[in-house]
């Protein structure tokens, strides 16, 4: 066996028990099971050209992948951003199984319903665990704005959460 088949089976063999939580992570960024997968496949593609230069070993393969996937599903709403959509595609085509359960419930109904680029810092922060400074660096913005995206989304959430009228009654105040 040459050394290019046991680097792909390496790669395959680190990537396995990553992707469902890869998955997981595309989807909450993007909203769309159609997008998370383009931007997994994107990401796989990727890692596996770059993976001969991998630094770090096989320990710094999950934090790396998870970096790569954060950036392809970034190009995708960048792209999105550039597009007037008609209609939301999840209306035209809505996934008969709905999201995996830990992304299931009200907190992450209304996470879903932000914009792309709040709900983007709201999984990278909430799910991910990601420090302010990696969610810059993971979406390519300044500190300071993933911290005021943070702040209105959270707004945001609180006054989705509330329910109808809370506005009213001041608790959509931050």
């Amino acid at each position: 066996m040459g050394r290019s088949q046991t680097l792909e089976d390496e790669f395959f063999r680190l990537l396995e028990p990553e992707q469902g939580k890869l998955y997981r992570l595309a989807l909450a960024i993007l909203g769309s099971d159609a997008d998370a997968r383009d931007a997994l496949q994107d990401a796989v593609i990727r890692a596996f050209r770059a993976y001969p230069q991998l630094r770090g070993g096989q320990a710094a393969f999950p934090t790396w992948m998870r970096r790569i996937v954060v950036n392809s599903a970034t190009q995708i709403l960048r792209r999105r951003l550039r597009v007037i959509p008609v209609e939301r595609p999840e209306a035209l085509h809505p996934d008969p199984e709905g999201p995996p359960p830990e992304l299931q419930g009200d907190v992450w109904d209304a996470v879903r319903r932000l914009d792309d680029r709040y709900r983007a810092v709201v999984v990278l922060r909430f799910l991910e665990d990601m420090s302010l400074e990696e969610i810059g660096r993971a979406l390519d913005i300044p500190v300071g704005t993933v911290k005021s995206r943070l702040h209105v989304a959270l707004r945001r959430l609180r006054e989705m959460l509330a329910g109808p009228g809370a506005e009213a009654r001041g608790a959509g105040a931050v």
